[in-house]
């Protein structure tokens, strides 16, 4: 019988990272690819190698400026827009809300006011919720809505979809969104509400949902657990 082809250096780095970093909770810093060349006696080419493919399956995160982290358990967000809601039946997971605010507020930033397409000093509504997964806070939302485009959406159950209020209450349904994706570190109370370490890395989602019409539905601001997302 042939014998077994042998592998390339990176593959038998690779192998042996992931089993080293398996043994260490999620979250925590690995050394630096300088130290993993001098510990395992290998270039620092073939470390990043074997960085680069523990990564691209989600076994390890980079967040730039402060390094590389353990991943734990993930929920992949894909490049599809679908609800928080959508998006945790589909994983098999109830979806919850923990309601934080729920108010009409006068938007006075005018960057805010733009993006509601409304006139700064006219009125909005601010829903600021956790979304669950089975229980786990996954992420923290902060959500504003014109108010001519939902009236009276104070009086509705805020807990679950906002997009399916929109839709089957003012038949409204949203359609697309524009969103931009910013690597960030947990602050303290970010951190409480999420039940996460401080610094945790995580993703700002900043998001503009639209109707089918163009008319903006909704503005927030997502924060998600790094520990708890990935992409694919």
């Amino acid at each position: 019988m042939a014998a077994s082809p042998k592998k390339h250096k990176h593959v038998q780095l690779r192998e042996k990272l992931q089993a080293n970093f398996a043994k260490l909770k999620p979250n925590s810093q690995i050394p630096s690819a300088r130290e993993l060349s001098a510990t395992f006696n290998v270039s620092i080419m073939t470390v990043r190698q074997s960085l680069a493919a523990l990564q691209v399956d989600g076994l390890i995160y980079t967040i730039p400026g402060s390094g590389t982290f353990v991943a734990g358990e993930k929920l992949s967000k894909k490049f599809v827009f679908v609800s928080f809601s959508e998006e945790i039946i589909e994983k098999g997971m109830k979806p919850s809300s923990q309601l934080l605010k729920a108010e009409r507020v006068q938007v006075i930033d005018k960057k805010l006011a733009e993006h509601l397409q409304i006139e700064s000093g006219e009125y909005a509504y601010r829903v600021k919720r956790v979304r669950l997964a089975d229980g786990i806070p996954m992420s923290l939302e902060d959500s504003h809505i014109p108010c001519d485009n939902a009236p009276g959406l104070l009086d509705h159950n805020l807990k679950g979809s906002l997009y399916e209020i929109f839709k089957e209450i003012y038949e409204r349904p949203v359609i697309k969104a524009d969103s931009i994706i910013s690597p960030i570190l947990l602050n303290k109370e970010q951190a409480g509400v999420l039940k996460a370490p401080i610094n945790t890395p995580s993703l700002m989602f900043t998001l503009t949902a639209f109707d089918r019409r163009g008319r903006t539905m909704e503005h927030c601001t997502s924060i998600k657990r790094g520990d708890k997302y990935d992409f694919r």
